[in-house]
């Protein structure tokens, strides 16, 4: 029979193992999820990267079916950019190969990249918006994944951060590719006119909702409004008023811009990873 000072000693041993065991499970626990979050993070980034240049081909692509027959290399150049970028979202890790959603998007890309001078303005630029759209709803499918939006102060700052900054971009890219098609070919239709009008409010309402929680700074808010005149007083006329070169980079500088605060935002994630 064990004696009452080795049943002590025994339970002092047990108590302490199980204090290692905990504390080293709490580590493992901690350590996988920060790991988890950095490849979030990281994914994000790639991302963010290749939904730039996916924007800029759909613009480029739209003035080239517009008859802007110079922009060919430049579509070019940008398509090999856009290879790289997905094999940089590849290298970060197995998780997103194994995602039905990056899957489609790879196999959307393949055969839009190969046959989008077949299509019509129009069907370019919204199997060029599809395919967007799926790449922003990728990242927040990864934010989710990751664990990230623990990195954040509360969840509509989350929403903010990977939802709503992007689609606010999205808005901005979209009335690029339209606003770029119309004044490369000198003429804007009542359809396009409703398009740029749709596009136009929800730039307004996108941009004031994010503006509010993560200060856009006046200069940008500057940007966009010069942007929504320009729209409404220069490009939806029947014979639109401004160059498709200088409009696309005045709503490149706009979308270049709230890309930046998506960096910015991200960026403060990593920080926050313990």
């Amino acid at each position: 029979m064990m004696s009452s000072s080795s049943t002590i000693a025994t339970f002092t041993a047990l108590s302490i193992a199980i204090l290692v065991l905990t504390s080293l499970a709490h580590t493992w626990r901690v350590q996988h999820r920060r790991t988890r979050q950095l490849k979030g993070v990281e994914w994000l980034v790639s991302l963010r990267h290749l939904l730039a240049h996916l924007q800029q081909h759909r613009g480029l692509s739209s003035a080239f079916l517009a008859g802007k027959a110079e922009l060919k290399g430049d579509i070019s150049h940008l398509q090999t950019q856009i290879r790289r970028d997905c094999e940089a979202v590849i290298s970060v890790g197995d998780w997103i190969t194994h995602s039905p959603r990056w899957q489609g998007i790879e196999e959307h890309w393949q055969r839009l990249s190969q046959r989008f001078q077949t299509l019509d303005r129009d069907t370019n630029i919204g199997q060029h918006n599809r395919l967007i759209t799926n790449l922003i709803y990728l990242i927040e499918d990864t934010a989710d994944a990751h664990e990230l939006k623990h990195l954040c102060e509360d969840i509509t700052q989350a929403q903010r951060v990977w939802r709503d900054l992007l689609i606010s971009a999205e808005h901005i890219g979209q009335a690029r590719a339209i606003g770029t098609a119309i004044t490369a070919a000198g003429s804007c239709d009542s359809v396009s006119r409703i398009q740029l009008s749709y596009l136009s409010n929800k730039i307004e309402e996108t941009s004031q909702r994010v503006k509010n929680d993560l200060e856009i700074s006046h200069q940008t808010q500057h940007k966009l409004q010069e942007l929504l005149y320009c729209i409404k007083d220069r490009v939806m006329l029947d014979t639109p008023q401004i160059d498709s070169q200088i409009y696309f980079k005045l709503a490149t500088a706009c979308l270049e811009d709230m890309l930046a605060k998506y960096d910015e935002e991200i960026m403060r994630l990593r920080v926050n990873i313990r």
